[in-house]
This record gives structure tokens, C-alpha cells and sequence, in this order.
């Protein structure tokens, strides 16, 4: 066990809804020195696009981001006690190894928050000393830690006027628009239901109301080009009985609004069924739904949420997450 005062991270990931941002901080209120890369060379729509597609196509790019970036590091004589990456969608095992050569002292901590089938990473394995996963069959398919994610500090429980009795947030991507539209149809009116689906470009949308057979009836004035930041879902969290999580079908691990639901202790509905595992379920706080045949027994909404204890909450806290990443006492 170990301590993170003073330690210096080199942190690896993709700029994810300022997510990134809040691991830093909890890491710096540990007392950690924290130097932090995008993990892609660009976030422009094509670039992702090109990375998602074919990443051959910007291998070039990507070789020079990273040299930039490791020429910085060294002139500026950094030296770092991890080197700590998440889901990362360039990182090729010789960057890898270039970056462990110029850092030896180095402990390398791979995280994945996205299944390997979506997020390739498999070939740096060899080259990383952790490696974590939120995803349970990965887990056991490659001999890795399991440990799920984590919610943030704002979405702590406290006190606030119930606004929606039902709350769903998220990107628009596989079958969810279908899904809520689906449901929508089978709650009653007096039930107030509050969406919001997010893209991030409307060239995005265009692109997907060609190739996504899901997406052929999505209005356009039904999709958020803006992203929501923390503060202002955690304070619509906050003023809601209950959320609504619909995970990528493709995906068993839990989504990170599963677990900022429960750092809200807010009762959830879902369509993962894998949920009855975890060591925080309970049939009193958790609904699950067929996903072909969505129905929500009214009566979900009529009973309160069941405490969970402190160690549960600290647990899934990004504290308890970080702590357990980098094994710290």
C-alpha cells in the first residue's frame, strides 16, 4: 500500500465530459503532482471519425502528437511515478514502450472504462504492470482487476424539490432513442418525464441518420448539441425521484450514471441486467427493464430510495475508485 502525496502522474486519456478534469482534481487533493495529455491527437469530428474507422488512416498524426509530447516531457526533465492511461484509442505499444524507456522508474496503470471490442488497447498489456477494468467478462476473459467506476463529489445526496419523477440523460447512440420513445408511450401523462439526448455536432447527427438503421426517426430537434456539464446534471439528478439508464447493448459494465445515481441515492431504472451482482443492489432501489418490452411498474415510483451504508458510498466515490487503481492506504 501506498500513498499519493507527492507522487507524480503522467495521466493518458480521452477528453470525456470533463471527467478527466475531475480525476485530476481528486488526484491533486491527494497530494499528487499530475501532468495530463489528451490521449487523442485532435478532437475535431473527422479525426474521430478517421480513429474509430481506421486509425491507420491518421497513424502519422498520432506518431507525431505523441513525440511532441515526450520531446516536452524530457526537456522539461519531468519524471514520473505512473504513468496512468484510460481507454486509449491511439496509444500503440511502441508509443508505449518509447514513453516506459524515458520514464523507467514509471509504474504503468491501464484503466479501461470502455470494453476492449470497442476500444481495441489489447497489444499494450504486455507493457503496462496494471491493468483495471470496469467490464466483468473482460475481467475474466483476460485475467484482469475488475473494479467498476465511480461517481463525483456533486453528486453527493442532499436535500432538493422533486421536479421529474423520471430523469434520462445521455448520448444518442444505439437504441436508446427508440427505446425512451417506446416507453415514453407506456407511462402515464401525469408522470413527469424529463429527456435530454446529446451529440456532439450536427454533422454527427447527419452522418448517423445515414449509416445507423437506429437512428433513421430521430427528429433533429429531439437531439442537444450542447453537452451538459457536471453541476448541471448532478442538480437535475438532485431534483429527481428517479433515473433512467439505458447501457449500450454491446456493454455489460456499468455505466458511470449508474453510479452517480447511487452517490445520489436516487432509485434507478435499467436495461442492464447485469446489475444484480454488484454488491449495492437492491430490488427496492433498482428497476430492471426488458429491453424489447420496456414496462414500469407505477409503483416503483411510489417508494422511497433504501439507504446504502457509508463504506458502499466511499466505495464508489472517485476517491474509493482512485484509491483502489493506484492501491493506496
Amino acid at each position: 500500500m501506498a500513498s499519493l502525496d507527492k507522487k507524480n502522474i503522467l495521466f493518458l486519456s480521452p477528453s470525456f465530459f470533463s471527467y478527466e478534469v475531475e480525476i485530476q482534481d481528486a488526484l491533486k487533493h491527494m497530494g499528487a503532482h499530475v501532468t495530463w495529455c489528451d490521449e487523442r491527437p485532435s478532437n475535431t469530428f473527422l479525426t474521430k471519425v478517421l480513429i474509430r474507422l481506421n486509425k491507420k488512416v491518421v497513424k502519422r498524426k498520432i506518431i507525431n502528437y505523441y513525440s511532441v509530447i515526450l520531446n516536452q516531457l524530457i526537456k522539461e526533465k519531468k519524471e514520473f511515478d505512473y504513468i496512468f492511461i484510460i481507454s486509449p484509442e491511439t496509444l500503440t505499444l511502441p508509443i508505449l514502450t518509447n514513453f516506459k524507456s524515458s520514464f523507467p522508474k514509471a509504474e504503468v496503470i491501464l484503466y479501461m472504462w470502455d470494453s476492449f471490442k470497442n476500444k481495441g488497447a489489447l497489444e499494450l498489456l504486455p507493457e503496462v504492470d496494471r491493468a483495471i477494468t470496469f467490464d466483468p467478462i473482460d475481467a475474466e476473459k483476460y485475467d484482469l482487476k475488475f473494479r467498476p467506476l465511480f461517481y463525483i463529489d456533486k453528486y453527493k445526496a442532499k436535500e432538493a424539490k422533486i421536479l421529474y419523477d423520471l430523469l434520462f440523460i445521455a448520448t444518442a447512440h444505439s437504441d436508446r432513442y427508440i427505446f425512451v420513445k417506446n416507453l415514453m408511450r407506456k407511462l402515464p401523462d401525469k408522470l413527469r418525464f424529463k429527456s435530454y439526448f446529446f451529440l456532439s455536432s450536427q454533422k454527427l447527427y447527419w452522418a448517423k441518420k445515414i449509416v445507423e438503421k437506429n437512428f433513421k426517426n430521430v427528429k433533429l430537434e429531439d437531439i442537444s448539441f450542447t453537452s451538459l456539464s457536471h453541476n448541471e446534471t448532478a442538480e437535475m439528478v438532485h431534483h429527481t425521484k428517479v433515473v433512467l439508464d439505458i447501457n449500450h447493448p454491446e456493454q455489460v459494465g456499468l455505466t458511470m450514471r449508474t453510479l452517480e445515481t447511487l452517490g445520489a441515492q436516487k432509485k434507478l431504472i435499467t436495461t442492464n441486467k447485469d446489475i444484480v451482482r454488484y454488491d449495492f443492489y437492491n430490488p427496492t432501489n433498482f428497476l430492471i427493464l426488458d429491453r424489447n418490452d420496456p414496462n414500469v411498474p407505477i409503483a416503483f415510483f411510489n417508494t422511497a430510495f433504501k439507504p446504502v451504508g457509508a463504506d458502499i458510498l466511499k466505495k464508489y466515490s472517485v476517491n474509493g475508485w482512485i484509491e483502489e487503481i493506484f492501491e493506496v492506504d
